[in-house]
């Protein structure tokens, strides 16, 4: 028999949704409101409970109850995260979905129907063998921040750059050689993040993410950079250690909100006089190149705390 409105003590009510199936309590909480703030501990204990039996993950903040993560969760019925196929049919109920975690499973593809998910604002994907991306994935315009982190991608798919709502991006451990240039659309683009690929290049439309605040490049095969990087004028944090890199653009002098910049473990053999505008500095690492000298300007940087000068070939420091 359906459950009603009702108005049953907690114990009660608590030995009702014990043994209630998750359609149920949703039905249940739908039509009797006060319940939602009235019991978040019992939904709490309702949430566990339907979490240990299906597996699933989903993601609480200060502002949600426990009784809407359950909501998640009957929308999440035909998922289970540890399916390694996702069906059509599952997808097309998620279309309420805002928090999607599909992470540490063993999943080679996704199904074009994942452009569907027009809700979504946080997709995880990590530790999968993802060695490609749908370019329905384009379509979802509310997204906000991307995990493809450890996988096997060796290219993201010109589509990407129609997700304009994205934030953050993680594509660290993957097989990445280069970007395409529709990242540059990426407006709201405010950390980025690609260490450990095998990037040897940049598209010179990196330089139109001017929201962009860190970017990560550590671990790629870097040789050189696009001299419009310089016109990531709220980059705040970039990390460059473990490139080739054997000379910087002086564009890089534009940078003014920089506050860290790791350089360690290149080939630099020169700094470009224009390194002394970063007035922002506060941690540069040089260590571990072939430096001979440095530009006198660097003693612009007033507000350095941190530099590294480690195992390069200065023999005297600018005055």
């Amino acid at each position: 028999m359906a459950l009603q409105q009702i108005d049953l003590n907690e114990d009660v009510l608590r030995e009702i949704l014990s043994h209630a199936d998750i359609q149920s309590v949703f039905q249940l909480c739908q039509v009797n409101k006060m319940l939602c703030h009235q019991h978040d501990d019992l939904f709490r204990q309702i949430y566990q409970r339907l979490y240990c039996q299906t597996g699933m993950t989903v993601y609480k903040s200060e502002e949600t109850t426990w009784f809407q993560l359950i909501k998640q969760c009957y929308l999440l019925e035909q998922l289970r995260i540890t399916l390694p196929i996702l069906n059509m049919y599952s997808i097309k109920k998620l279309y309420t979905l805002q928090v999607l975690n599909l992470s540490n499973n063993q999943l080679s593809a996704l199904p074009p129907e994942m452009g569907q998910l027009s809700s979504l604002k946080i997709l995880c994907l990590s530790h999968n063998q993802l060695s490609v991306l749908p370019p329905e994935m384009g379509q979802m315009h509310d997204l906000h921040c991307l995990n493809l982190s450890y996988n096997q991608l060796s290219a993201l798919p010109p589509e990407m750059g129609q997700l304009s709502a994205l934030q953050t991006l993680y594509m660290y451990n993957n097989q990445l050689n280069a970007l395409p240039p529709e990242i540059g659309q990426l407006s709201d683009f405010q950390y980025l993040s690609l260490y450990n690929n095998k990037l040897s290049a940049l598209p010179p439309e990196i330089g139109q993410l001017y929201a962009l605040q860190k970017l990560d490049l550590s671990h790629n095969q870097l040789s050189a950079l696009p001299p419009e990087m310089g016109q990531m004028r709220a980059l705040q944090y970039l990390d460059l250690s473990y490139n080739q890199l054997s000379i910087l653009p002086q564009e890089i002098g534009q940078l003014r909100a920089l506050q860290y910049l790791n350089l360690s473990t290149n080939q630099l053999i020169a700094l470009p006089p224009e390194i002394g505008q970063l007035r922002a500095l506060q941690i540069l690492y040089l260590n571990h190149n072939q430096l001979s000298a440095l530009p006198s300007e660097m003693g612009q940087l007033s507000h350095l705390q941190i530099l590294n000068l480690s195992y390069n070939q200065l023999s005297a420091l600018p005055p």
